[in-house]
């Protein structure tokens, strides 16, 4: 969650005053913030999207001002937008966190009622668009170095880089190139150390080892007289769910290829790798994985996250600007259940009337969760057996 004060989290329990400030950065002055009026909006965030946080921001302007016109037309064309809320106080003061550094993707507006519709994106999306315009020799470098410096020959050093994984302590690449496609190969050297990548609420670049537990919750969404939770809907959905995962990567090109396969082994669960659910696996294909271990560590994550997506839980509640995809919540519902679920997304209205709708995922066992998933692992020759892409 944002860095935010207790007496913050303690107002957001009662009637509160919100605030509510953009700005807008033109390509041509960068640096130079121009506030502008907020007549509405929405933000979207989601961890399983490459480009985590979207948003659209409704503006007040008039054609009749030909610099208001100029400066947005000039916004689509490298243009930012940065959005702050938070809460007004009783005495006047205000504590606000920053929502996102947002590129300007589109502008509408209809001529005659004083108002225009910015169309926004995190700055994974200008990442997305710079494609490789040669390939991009990876061989010899550290994967997070790798990654880093895919970031930097579009971004420089206008941003900051927020790195927490240990390059020294990676393998070199060999004989690894990407080609055209920037994002994925970003995501693709990510999943060799298995980390993520994305950009956070103020625009700078995080390369993070992903988490390896649910930790404490940090913040609680109960219902009651001071609760902060307005309903909740619960759904089982087998279409996200996998339950076996292959990884198949080549170190080089004078070694064999490496095969992974992580199945669900657990005889309980009726999303056993053979059982009535199946064998529906996920293919996972990489340049950048260059031993059997990192490829059974990608495979065991990914199915766990795949097994996990069985369960979800919509929650509607009083928005509170501090929360990010990731953070774990401790829900506790009218009847008087209480579990914890990790944040998927959330879509949150930019104006005093919206709530906030919450998406999260949990295990559909809890007890899995706790005592941890039981896998089987096929590798080699037997991965592709398993997967009946050979006679055995």
């Amino acid at each position: 969650m944002l860095t935010v004060s207790s007496r913050f989290l303690a107002a957001l329990r009662g009637a509160h005053a919100i605030s509510l400030v953009a700005s807008i950065y033109r390509p041509s002055a960068p640096t130079v913030a121009i506030p502008v009026s907020i007549l509405g909006g929405n933000l979207i965030a989601d961890i399983d999207a490459q480009v985590r946080r979207r948003a659209e921001l409704e503006i007040a302007f008039s054609l009749a001002d030909p610099v208001n016109v100029q400066i947005i037309r000039e916004l689509p064309f490298g243009g930012y937008c940065k959005i702050e809320r938070g809460i007004r106080y009783a005495d006047g003061s205000t504590e606000r966190v920053q929502l996102g550094m947002f590129r300007v993707d589109a502008i509408t507006w209809p001529e005659l009622q004083g108002r225009a519709t910015l169309t926004l994106s995190d700055r994974m999306a200008q990442i997305q668009d710079e494609a490789l315009q040669v390939p991009y020799q990876a061989s010899g470098l550290k994967p997070s170095d790798a990654i880093v410096a895919l970031v930097q020959q579009v971004f420089g050093s206008s941003i900051a880089y927020h790195v927490s994984t240990t390059p020294a302590s990676e393998p070199t690449l060999a004989d690894t190139v990407y080609d055209e496609d920037r994002g994925a190969a970003i995501s693709d050297l990510a999943a060799a150390i298995g980390a993520g990548t994305y950009f956070d609420n103020l625009g700078d670049f995080v390369l993070a080892p992903l988490p390896a537990g649910l930790g404490s919750p940090v913040w609680t969404l109960d219902a009651g007289a001071t609760g902060v939770l307005i309903s909740a809907l619960e759904s089982l959905d087998r279409s996200s769910v996998r339950n076996g995962v292959s990884v198949r990567a080549q170190a080089d090109v004078t070694t064999a290829p490496i095969y992974s396969l992580a199945t669900d082994n657990d005889p309980a669960s009726p999303t056993r790798w053979g059982g009535p659910f199946g064998k529906v696996p996920l293919i996972v294909s990489s340049q950048s994985i260059q031993s059997q271990a990192v490829a059974d560590s990608t495979a065991a994550a990914l199915l766990k996250l795949r097994l996990g997506l069985s369960r979800t839980l919509e929650l509607h509640g009083v928005p509170n600007p501090a929360l990010e995809g990731g953070d774990l919540l401790q829900i506790v519902h009218p009847d008087g259940r209480s579990e914890n679920a990790i944040v998927n997304s959330f879509e949150m209205g930019l104006d005093p009337a919206s709530d906030i709708t919450i998406g999260t995922r949990t295990n559909w066992r809890p007890d899995l969760q706790a005592a941890g998933t039981a896998l089987r692992f096929y590798r080699g020759e037997a991965a592709l057996r398993e997967l009946e892409e050979v006679p055995a």
